[in-house]
């Protein structure tokens, strides 16, 4: 697996040419999970599977990581390098920066990316891949220049998307950007957002529920009226937003 050659960042273009060139072809063993190329160790991770599966396949690769194996860490990275991508320019830590330099705004956010996965708690066995996403926000919004409790406007024309209603290839990032302004905002709590990144981000939504009821000692029915809750008010509020932003047309006769 070749990444197409289109303009990137120094630090984008190093991480690249390294895959291309030396990473995408090795042979390694990954422990547990046996001797692979690293684009196959990818593809372990990304393939169609329940969702205990692909937590078992990155648990490993991150449990390896931390005892010192540097090429498992290259593929867990790898395989989340185009969320550090859209973070550059949709999290509030690094818009700005993203605004006079793209440069600085990517690298930030991929050392983010690179502290979650070094420091991810193993302990955290459930939906590994949506709390190294969560984490990622959460620390490039309060550790990279942006506070919580601080008044950022979102841009007119993420609130005219929202209001459109537009459905493009990329959900997630339109996700990232949505749970970026609820945490910059204040419209949502850690905890709400946490719950919300969990359930949202599964890719066994279902599962993901049990679990978290589960986690939370209350029955899944109680976990259905909070989730349910949580989006209420983030529509509300996403809604409310709009419509201070965005003046009333009337309809043409």
């Amino acid at each position: 697996m070749l990444v197409s050659a289109t303009p990137a960042t120094t630090l984008e273009r190093a991480l690249l040419n390294e895959w291309n060139t030396t990473l995408a072809s090795k042979t390694h063993t990954f422990g547990a999970l046996g001797e692979h190329s690293c684009d196959e160790a990818i593809e372990l991770i990304r393939r169609p599977q329940p969702a205990e599966e692909r937590d078992r396949v990155l648990l490993t690769l991150l449990e390896l990581h931390h005892a010192g194996d540097v090429i498992a860490g290259k593929v867990i990275l790898k395989s989340f390098l185009a969320l550090a991508f859209r973070l550059a320019r949709t999290c509030a830590g690094t818009r700005a920066i993203f605004r006079h330099s793209p440069t600085d705004a990517t690298a930030t956010t991929i050392g983010a990316l690179w502290e979650v996965i070094h420091t991810y708690p193993l302990e955290r066995t459930h939906s590994v891949a949506g709390n190294i996403r969560m984490e990622c926000i959460k620390l490039i919004s309060t550790g990279f220049g942006a506070h919580v409790d601080a008044e950022i406007t979102v841009e007119d024309e993420i609130l005219e998307h929202l209001s459109a209603g537009h459905h493009d290839e990329d959900p997630f990032r339109d996700l990232v950007t949505l749970l970026t302004w609820a945490i910059d905002s204040g419209t949502l709590t850690r905890d709400e957002i946490q719950l919300l990144v969990r359930i949202e981000l599964a890719d066994n939504p279902s599962a993901e529920r049990e679990h978290a009821a589960e986690d939370l000692d209350i029955s899944r029915e109680t976990l259905n009226r909070r989730v349910h809750r949580i989006r209420t008010k983030l529509m509300n509020a996403v809604c409310g937003d709009i419509q201070q932003r965005v003046p009333y047309a009337p309809r043409r006769s």
